[in-house]
């Protein structure tokens, strides 16, 4: 399947997506769409020459004549929603305390990630329980 009925996009909304090698079971990307984006990236990666682990790694994959897994992870959400569980996903795959090879080929971090991703106890008390800075400028 390559894309989806017109009726199965209308139910959809937002969404987020897994692609996943059939070789071996893994996510290799996590991405936020609507509509029949989930299938885009190997529409690219056959019919573009841009270089990228992602691309190359689906152009892989399909030389062997197998084809890349889709799922769709949750569906019907906003695209606040969307952006907020892709970015979720994509640090808690990439946190380097919980995953010690890298296994997404996503360029992009997710959304917010920086001030809003995993942090531990210590560094959430770093931010928000310390004294205000205040400025005065002459």
């Amino acid at each position: 399947m390559n894309k989806f009925s017109n009726k199965s996009i209308e139910e959809l909304g937002f969404y987020v997506y897994s692609l996943v090698d059939p070789r071996d079971g893994k996510i290799f990307y996590i991405g936020k769409g609507c509509g029949n984006r989930v299938f885009q990236h190997c529409e690219a990666a056959l019919q573009g020459d841009e270089v990228s682990l992602k691309l190359n790694l689906i152009r892989e994959i399909i030389s062997l004549g197998l084809q890349v897994e889709h799922y769709i992870l949750r569906h019907k959400l906003s695209e606040k929603e969307a952006f907020q569980i892709e970015s979720v996903l994509i640090d808690f795959l990439t946190y380097p305390k919980f995953n010690t090879e890298q296994i997404l080929t996503n360029i992009v971090s997710g959304h917010h990630q920086w001030d809003e991703g995993i942090k531990t106890v210590d560094e959430i008390n770093a931010i928000y329980d310390c004294e205000r800075i205040n400025l005065h400028y002459s």
